[in-house]
């Protein structure tokens, strides 16, 4: 479904959650769960959704830009995190670090305590929810240098200042704000403030809007989320389920599979104490197996599923080794992200709608499939969204 969730977390999985489902234009249905505990009454819905989207509070992590950061994704990665331990005064261990590339070619990275992301990731599976986005309510405010945008929400002030984020609450923003605000290299404030920003020098023009309401700020963010850095990578990377995207893979495959889990459950000491309930469950899973295989009645389960899930129950590559050889290079692409994905079993072929912020950003995928022995063809041209970002389909199969 061609649906975004937005989920406004609070300070604690205890804490209300406003959610909205936005769509392209609109927001489609928006509420408030009493806690994170209370999102299970969506998460139906939630599994349809296109991107499911964690918004932490600012004040929850640290943003700091770097001008030229290195182009290897994992010198970026290392560069970041080299930088926030010696700014942070914590040990990496208990930090975790987030990169993305800003539209000006500058680098942003994100930080936040480990124990915190676990947390949300642990409430929210808990609730039946996968966030594919986790991200700070700041980091989604469109950046760009020498302009600074401020956002008063309830008791709070966030904002960007070029690519500087924060989040002050409101009885230190009034005396923080000129502070950050005056900065030399700012030239425009837009403040979505109920109060004109004052204390301001006198060259730096001042674009006041108004407060906005609670939809409006969803709104506001659903647009950031395609710049904005995403906690879940490395170690909190999504992984991909591949049952959801099994539908068109070979029965036999599954099958296959079937029987493999079936007797390893009979191998599994402590599992079947009873001989003789093992020895049955080993005469069912040979049943099974003849049923679904009758071509190969009498051959060893694992080793005809080894030899199915191989081969890809034909030709080409396996379903198993183009999909790992995909997954490893999609999280290597830094700002690619996946609208939707099919599986065409009969080709050993994926068919990939992605959107990315820069024409460069498709190319490195495709490359980085290739040298992993896939072939990545486009499948007509890249369209560009009202969003800045862009649109592509990529045809993935073995070489």
């Amino acid at each position: 479904m061609n649906e975004t969730l937005i989920l406004l977390l609070g300070e604690t999985p205890d804490d209300p959650v406003r959610w909205a489902f936005v769509g392209e234009d609109d927001i489609l249905e928006a509420d408030t769960a009493e806690n994170a505990a209370g999102l299970s009454a969506i998460a139906g819905r939630a599994e349809a959704a296109r991107l499911v989207v964690g918004v932490l509070r600012g004040e929850r992590a640290t943003m700091r830009s770097l001008p030229v950061p290195p182009k290897s994704a994992a010198q970026f990665r290392a560069a970041a995190n080299m930088l926030l331990e010696d700014e942070l005064a914590e040990s990496l261990e208990h930090i975790h670090v987030a990169t993305t590339r800003h539209n000006s070619g500058a680098g942003i990275a994100l930080a936040v305590k480990k124990s915190e992301i676990e947390m949300w990731t642990a409430a929210l599976a808990d609730a039946g929810l996968s966030p594919d986005v986790i991200t700070v309510d700041y980091a989604l405010t469109p950046m760009f240098d020498g302009r600074a945008v401020i956002i008063e929400i309830a008791d709070r002030v966030l904002g960007v200042v070029g690519l500087k984020g924060f989040a002050i609450e409101k009885p230190l923003a009034d005396d923080l704000l000129p502070v950050l605000l005056n900065d030399e290299e700012v030239r425009k404030v837009i403040a979505f403030t109920q109060q004109r920003v004052a204390g301001l020098r006198d060259d730096i023009e001042i674009d006041q809007r108004g407060l906005m309401n609670t939809d409006a700020l969803i709104g506001f963010f659903a647009e950031g989320v395609t710049n904005a850095p995403n906690l879940m990578q490395g170690a909190y990377r999504k992984r991909r389920d591949w049952r959801a995207a099994a539908g068109p893979w070979r029965r036999a495959g599954l099958l296959a599979a079937a029987s493999v889990a079936a007797l390893l459950l009979v191998n599994v000491s402590g599992l079947v104490r009873d001989l003789r309930t093992a020895e049955r469950l080993k005469q069912d899973t040979i049943a099974l197996h003849e049923t679904a295989f009758p071509e190969a009645a009498g051959a060893d389960p694992r080793t005809y599923a080894r030899q199915v899930l191989g081969s890809g129950g034909g030709g080409g590559r396996s379903f198993l080794t183009i999909s790992n050889a995909l997954a490893d290079s999609l999280e290597g692409s830094s700002g690619v992200q996946i609208d939707r994905i099919r599986y065409n079993g009969a080709r050993d072929e994926y068919s990939i709608n992605l959107r990315f912020g820069d024409i460069t950003q498709i190319e490195t995928l495709k490359r980085m499939l290739e040298a992993r022995g896939l072939q990545a063809t486009e499948t007509g041209s890249v369209r560009r969204t009202g969003n800045s970002a862009y649109l592509g389909e990529l045809r993935v199969s073995a070489s």
